[in-house]
């Protein structure tokens, strides 16, 4: 009868080093703020209503795209676990830009 070994457990990756740390708050700046900063700005500049569809698409499209991250960077076995979105940005950075 075989033994079930269970999965290792990878922790979120430290960044080194301050280029690595940079771009870490850069993307999640740009994942959690820029929805609601394009749309007041489209709200002020244009109108309400259009600034509520901008910051309901983009939230649309940064939920895309933090999925994209975590499905390129977190292995497989950890997929099902919840992680914040600064986690997420970690694993990506660690993983792709910062090797």
């Amino acid at each position: 009868m075989e033994e079930f070994i269970p999965p290792v457990i990878e922790i979120v990756p430290k960044l080194k080093g301050f280029w690595c740390k940079t771009v870490a708050v850069c993307v999640y700046t740009l994942l959690a703020f820029m929805p609601i900063f394009m749309g007041i700005w489209i709200g002020y500049a244009h109108s309400f209503w259009l600034g509520i569809l901008f910051f309901l698409f983009l939230t649309l499209v940064s939920g895309v795209v933090s999925s994209k991250m975590r499905v390129a960077s977190i292995p497989y076995a950890q997929r099902e676990m919840n992680y914040s979105t600064m986690a997420i940005v970690k694993w990506y950075v660690a993983k792709t830009i910062c090797l």
